[in-house]
């Protein structure tokens, strides 16, 4: 949309974007000039509030969206008025863009003005307008071929407004007529008069549902025509508490679709995932090595193919953005994106004789999309669902650093889902993993020789779950060398004085689903000398990381927990004779019912064990809950840090001796290790 920098960004649309220039040869097919479309309905701008104006670097006077359904293809009008009332102002507002896809889309130019005093510039001038090629999801290897117009605006001031408005005409072709959309109503910026509408005829079903907003839709007919309407005067700044669940938005909105139920979504949907009954020579080839393996051990190949062999790439050009690729081609090329990657996996999956269909996911509304109206703006992600021998099993293909073996698969959990099949019949539930089987454990382990020396200190590391495949991710995007220098630098913090060992020990029991990183330093200056007494202190740094206070406590948003995690941490000190630490033993269970954290402490046999156990109950605290979640969160991060001395530490003289040697030794060490690393 054709909007100033700053309130692009305010409505979510504009993003720092990599473009190159267009011949403006071109531009006649791309844009033109046209009159305001006649079906609009005027913004009344003597309702507009002028009393607060000039505080800010910049006021939004007005923002109109109207769509019209009358003619076969939709058409998206904007108006857009603002004053700019300092340098900053003028800075930050002066370049407006308009982002639209030529595939299927055409832009018309109404007017553009700088309104000055009484006096009025226009600055529509074709000259002054290039088109740019721009890639807004580049970083996520997505190209759509979208366009945008730039028109840097000439000879702004402070206290100038801006006065403009177009149209956008057009849309994908994929959608085949249904139509589906979600109006802003509400950004971080204060609006004078926001206002949205639809006009279609009275014949064409729609549903409407207002989020977040306390205000009515207003529906008036004009002949065979339907208005549907939302006007706010002196809309507030809404404003993100932070730290939110992705389900959960600061911001009121107004959906329109035109499907009447989900299974209807399905039905759309499906159309586009047929395939050709005849398959390339390549994709029958790949198919035949399937056939020939058990089903079991085939199905798991597809699996690791689909997510391995072939690389995420997204070529969503036209009807591509929701319509799959060919398996046949998607193999040929080698890459695809989550649709392409499913259908080719839904597809050899078929072939086999197994039960598999696409499946349409939110990354982000998770168990809420329930809540949502229907319509195909309702998805960003597809998956698979199969079943096999009976048991129902959800695959991300473009999950590439997962275990492929069906036992130990972690479930593609994204909540509700729609399943693309002939007889669906409405959204599906996919099971979360729980926090038993997405587990990481920490044991340290700390062995002194005496209460001044060194302390020998072996990590060691396990993850399971989809912990696993996160960790598979991350060691994937780094060398050994360079992940024992992170893993050395991390240990830093608690330990200036720490060298290493050995390099890290990774192991990768795919069987198991489970990975084992083993770490061994030598940590100078574990104990310090207090008047005599060797002081100690023992952290639970990887439960810790997990439980934080919210920044934010009173709060209109729930705070996330994230997804369902089992962490436990075990401390080991051996101490060089026995001490009687036992006075100390003591078990805690702090407990509510988002959260559970056990701690304990044990010495016998000259060893403390210092423990910790972190499970989350629930992916979220509600808003009104946060404050008391906060205060047992507090008390629980107490319990995650000992500190205790052992008095009366031998003085014998061999000791600084040997401290002294030990030390020289360790810098010595030390200097090698940062050279290599």
């Amino acid at each position: 949309m054709l909007v100033s920098r700053p309130f692009f960004l305010f409505f979510l649309l504009f993003a720092n974007l990599f473009y190159s220039t267009i011949s403006l040869a071109a531009n006649d097919a791309l844009w033109r000039v046209g009159d305001k479309p006649k079906w609009i309905v005027e913004a009344d701008l003597s309702k507009l509030n002028q009393a607060d104006l000039g505080v800010e670097s910049v006021d939004y006077l007005v923002s109109d969206t109207q769509v019209s359904l009358l003619n076969k293809q939709p058409h998206y009008y904007r108006y857009i008025r603002f004053q700019v009332n300092d340098s900053a102002g003028v800075e930050d507002n002066s370049d407006l863009t308009i982002t639209f896809n030529p595939d299927f889309q055409r832009v018309e130019l109404h007017h553009i003005n700088i309104i000055r005093g009484d006096k009025s510039f226009n600055r529509l001038v074709a000259d002054d307008i290039r088109a740019v090629d721009i890639e807004p999801e580049q970083h996520s290897k997505l190209y759509s071929g979208q366009k945008q117009l730039q028109l840097w605006l000439k000879d702004v001031r402070a206290g100038d407004i801006v006065d403009y408005s177009f149209s956008v005409i057009g849309e994908n072709p994929v959608f085949d007529g249904h139509f589906s959309h979600t109006f802003g109503l509400g950004w971080g910026v204060p609006v004078g008069i926001t206002h949205a509408s639809i006009v279609a005829h009275k014949s064409r079903k729609l549903s409407n549902q207002l989020a977040d907003i306390d205000t009515e839709v207003k529906v008036n007919t004009e002949g065979n025509k339907v208005r549907y309407s939302v006007l706010i005067e002196n809309s507030p700044a809404y404003y993100e508490d932070g730290q939110a669940p992705n389900w959960d938005s600061a911001y009121p909105t107004w959906q329109i679709t035109s499907f009447e139920d989900w299974s209807q979504v399905s039905n759309w949907a499906e159309s586009l995932f047929k395939t050709s009954a005849k398959h390339s020579a390549a994709f029958d080839d790949w198919l035949s090595e399937l056939k020939a393996k058990p089903t079991k051990l085939a199905i798991e190949e597809a699996i690791r193919f689909s997510q391995q062999d072939i690389r995420y790439l997204g070529v969503e050009i036209g009807e591509n953005s929701h319509r799959p690729h060919s398996p046949s081609e998607v193999l040929a090329n080698r890459y695809g994106d989550c649709k392409d990657k499913s259908l080719l996996l839904v597809s050899a999956l078929n072939e086999l004789g197994v039960d598999a269909y696409p499946v349409l996911v939110s990354s982000y509304k998770h168990n809420t999309l329930a809540e949502h109206l229907p319509g195909y703006n309702a998805f960003n992600h597809a998956i698979v669902y199969l079943n096999y021998k009976g048991q129902d099993y959800w695959v991300d293909p473009t999950n590439a650093y997962q275990s492929n073996l069906l036992e130990t698969i972690v479930p593609a959990a994204f909540g509700q889902a729609l399943v693309i099949s002939p007889d669906n019949q409405g959204l599906s539930s996919i099971p979360d993993f729980v926090a038993e089987d997405n587990l990481v454990e920490v044991t340290q382990e700390f062995i002194a020789s005496d209460f001044r020396s060194p302390v020998q200190l072996t990590v060691v590391n396990t993850f399971t779950g989809a912990e696993a495949d996160r960790m598979r991710y991350e060691i994937a995007g780094q060398s050994a060398k360079r992940m024992t220098k992170s893993y050395l630098s991390y240990y830093q913090r608690f330990y200036p004085s720490i060298s290493l060992k050995q390099d890290l020990q990774i192991s990768d029991d795919k069987i198991s689903n489970r990975i084992e990183i083993k770490e061994h330093y030598l940590v100078n200056e574990f104990w310090h000398e207090v008047e005599g007494d060797a002081e100690f202190v023992l952290v639970s740094d990887a439960v810790e990381h997990y439980l934080k206070v919210p920044q934010k406590i009173q709060r209109k948003q729930p705070y996330s927990l994230g997804r369902p995690i089992n962490i436990q941490q075990q401390a080991k000190l051996y101490l060089p004779y026995d001490i009687d630490f036992s006075w100390a033993n003591e078990e805690q269970t702090l407990e509510d019912e988002h959260f559970k954290l056990y701690t304990r402490f044990d010495y016998r046999n000259k060893v403390i064990t210092y423990q910790q156990q972190y499970q989350n109950k629930q992916m979220a605290v509600a808003a009104s809950e946060v404050k008391q979640y906060a205060k047992l969160m507090r008390k629980a991060r107490k319990a995650l840090e000992i500190n205790y001395s052992v008095t009366r530490v031998t003085e014998d003289q061999a000791y600084d001796s040997m401290n002294e040697l030990v030390s020289f030794l360790l810098e010595k060490q030390t200097n090698n290790q940062q050279e290599a690393l």
